[in-house]
């Protein structure tokens, strides 16, 4: 019985501390800046952007690269929703393919889609440059929060973007 009532508290003390870590963590991120926000919703929508491209480029060349990582693309799109739903930020994602609010980004899409129309390999290189752009921006991020829960999705996204780029680079090096 005394075992019972140990294991209890344990489990008790180990709980509040948990509970009282988790809500320290939340007044912390209510407290983000301006800047570490905008650079959140911009990452929303930089994934939305990889994936509306991947999308494009998989029906015009049918190329299993693009639908693998297209698949990576939509849970990154996820994390990100999901990380300014944790900082209580309001965000709107265009459910249209290829249309967004970010100005640089709409550019960015209309010239890569473009490109990607050419041939196979100008499509690959357009997946090397959207990674290579993903890897600068989620490393800017890094370098501009403090917030460790950030950080932690920040990081996650900018491992798998590695991975993708040397997908992309192994199948350029085929043509």
């Amino acid at each position: 019985m005394k075992t019972l009532n140990t294991i209890g508290l344990l489990f008790l003390l180990l709980f509040s501390s948990i509970s009282s870590s988790c809500q320290n963590t939340d007044n912390t991120k209510l407290t983000l800046f301006q800047e570490e926000k905008n650079e959140m919703l911009f990452m929303l929508e930089e994934e939305k952007l990889a994936f509306d491209i991947y999308n494009v480029l998989n029906e015009k060349w049918n190329l299993r690269i693009f639908e693998n990582i297209n698949q990576s693309e939509k849970r990154h799109m996820n994390a990100m929703k999901n990380l300014l739903q944790v900082n209580h930020i309001t965000f709107i994602l265009n459910k249209e393919r290829g249309v967004f609010k970010n100005s640089e980004l709409q550019k960015l899409y209309d010239e890569l889609i473009s490109k990607g129309q050419k041939s196979k390999l100008d499509a690959l290189e357009v997946g090397k440059l959207i990674e290579e752009k993903d890897i600068k921006d989620l490393q800017l991020a890094i370098k501009s929060t403090n917030d460790e829960y950030s950080i932690n999705v920040y990081t996650n996204l900018l491992n798998a973007s590695y991975n993708h780029l040397s997908a992309f680079n192994r199948n350029i090096s085929k043509y």
